[in-house]
């Protein structure tokens, strides 16, 4: 019976590709990271919504709604991921209902793209919008949290301390590494790969809001996590 769950992913996935294809944008593979970004921005373009080119300037308005969409967003997959794992033991049971339910599982996409649809609208954001904005928040947030995680700035304090007990012979011997990881975490603060990227002022909107922004990041990795258990 694990082969008819795995046929039920599969044709969610199919499912998820056609309607990409008809709204104009296939959905891309990833890891985690890219995963939350498809999440939180959306996972296809409305047919003629074509890209304006030029940097998209993020106002703290668009932030705002952008945030509210992400917290409607949450719910919608949780409650996805929810049902998608109640199938599995009456799947894994081989009852007569077990073709039923894997059927049920397309009509849990097609919720899930009009929920999308409607927390967009409520938002007051195009399809586009939300593309351009998660683009922003996904590389700022999951930066931060990546320096959090790593604990450079701990890691860098200590090893300060241990080069200010060395001799001077010492010292100099481990300056390279000390200055090393100063760069590194230099980079997750002020983060100059997003800020060439998306600009300064956009990099400085989405930090306004970081920690309701990462607190919606998190949960989102977290519900993804759930859901591959």
């Amino acid at each position: 019976m694990r082969k008819l769950l795995g046929c039920l992913a599969v044709v969610l996935a199919l499912s998820a590709c056609r309607k990409d294809a008809a709204e104009g944008g296939p959905e891309g593979a990833g890891d985690a990271r890219g995963t939350v970004a498809r999440l939180e921005g959306g996972e296809a373009r409305e047919a003629g919504d074509d890209a304006p080119s030029g940097p998209y300037a993020l106002t703290k308005e668009k932030l705002e709604a952008y945030v509210g969409y992400q917290r409607k967003m949450l719910e919608v997959y949780g409650s996805l991921m929810r049902s998608l794992q109640d199938m599995g033991p009456l799947l894994d049971a081989g009852t007569p209902q077990a073709m039923e339910k894997a059927r049920s599982g397309l009509k849990l996409i097609e919720r899930k793209a009009q929920a999308e649809s409607d927390a967009r609208q409520a938002a007051g954001l195009s399809t586009d919008e939300v593309n351009r904005i998660a683009e922003v928040v996904t590389s700022v947030i999951s930066q931060r949290q990546m320096g959090r995680t790593l604990q450079y700035e701990e890691e860098l304090k200590k090893l300060e301390a241990l080069q200010a007990r060395m001799p001077e012979e010492q010292q100099k011997e481990l300056a390279p590494q000390v200055e090393s990881m100063r760069l590194q975490v230099e980079s997750f603060q002020k983060l100059p790969e997003a800020r060439r990227e998306f600009g300064d002022a956009n990099v400085d909107v989405v930090l306004a809001r970081e920690a309701d922004l990462t607190k919606n990041y998190q949960d989102m990795l977290k519900a993804f996590a759930g859901m591959r258990r």
